[in-house]
């Protein structure tokens, strides 16, 4: 069940929506202002790096060669 996030064109706040399949077309509106102007955002995640973890991803040497 993929979830994607939205950004209201109206308020600005970004919320997630859960699909229950990828292929799903719900009606989005926000869950501030209940407007159903939003679009689609990128999602960002974040990594924990501790002390045991190298700070660099584990391709860093080979990563450099698509870039």
């Amino acid at each position: 069940m993929p979830i994607y996030e939205f950004k209201c064109k109206n308020c600005g706040k970004v919320f997630e929506v859960l699909f229950r399949t990828q292929h799903e077309r719900l009606n989005i509106s926000c869950p501030d202002c209940r407007s159903e102007e939003a679009e689609r955002v990128l999602s960002v995640f974040g990594s924990k790096v501790g002390k045991d973890m190298p700070s660099a991803p584990p391709c860093a040497a080979t990563c450099s060669d698509f870039t």
